[in-house]
Parts: structure tokens; C-alpha cells; sequence
């Protein structure tokens, strides 16, 4: 849901209130907010559209894989892992029950060491 309003605020130590337009809209999955005291509401109306026009179409979300393909991946990641073995003995007791349902990729979240527990991200 996209909506064009006006936002105000006050400086701290000064008296006069600040009123800007701008828009909040939801696009490509993430919130967008922009306010500009320069806008008017038309303004604000036409980046809203702006805005929108450029968002991406929805991907369909047919790619699935198998429990099975799924831990023959993981393993294949995790093939260092001290408890590697048990992982195996574990999934190999949960392949038969999950038969050839598909799930998304999402759900199986699969990830190598290195961007686990936000080792990717720099620390300050």
C-alpha cells in the first residue's frame, strides 16, 4: 500500500514547525519512504508514481527443491564439519519421510560457514 502524505516536525530550540510531502510505498519488498520539504503534494504524487513504475515485476517462485537434493548439498558444504557424520546419519533418517515433496529454497536455508553468524559483515 502506497500513500502520499505530509510529515511535520519540530526543530529542538526553535518554535516554527517543519511540514514536508513526500510518500511511503512498499516496493520490491521493502519499505520506501522519501520526503522533501521542496514538494508540494503533486510533487509528491508524481515520484510516488515514479516510484512505482520502476518497480520489479514479481519473479514466480517456481524454483522448489527436494529434501534430497538439499542435503546432498548441504553435506557437500559441510564436509569438514566435526559432526559431520551424525548430520549425515540425521538426514539420512529424514529423506524417506519427506518423500518427493519440493519446498522453496527459502525454507531450506542452506549456508556456508562463511556467512553464518554475520562472518560476512565487518565489525567496528
Amino acid at each position: 500500500m502506497a500513500q502520499v502524505n505530509q510529515r511535520a516536525w519540530k526543530v529542538p530550540g526553535q518554535r516554527a514547525k517543519r511540514k514536508a510531502w513526500g510518500f511511503t510505498a512498499q516496493i520490491n519488498g521493502r519499505q520506501i519512504r522519501r520526503y522533501k520539504t521542496e514538494w508540494t503534494q503533486d510533487d509528491a504524487e508524481r515520484e510516488l508514481a515514479a516510484a512505482v513504475l520502476q518497480m520489479e515485476p514479481e519473479r514466480p517462485n517456481d524454483a522448489s527443491i527436494t529434501l534430497a537434493a538439499a542435503a546432498e548439498r548441504y553435506l557437500g558444504l559441510k564436509a569438514r564439519k566435526r559432526t559431520f557424520t551424525e548430520d549425515k546419519r540425521t538426514l539420512e533418517h529424514l529423506k524417506p519421510r519427506s518423500g518427493r515433496r519440493r519446498y522453496s529454497p527459502r525454507s531450506l536455508r542452506i549456508e556456508s560457514a562463511s556467512t553464518r553468524h554475520g562472518a560476512s559483515r565487518r565489525r567496528g
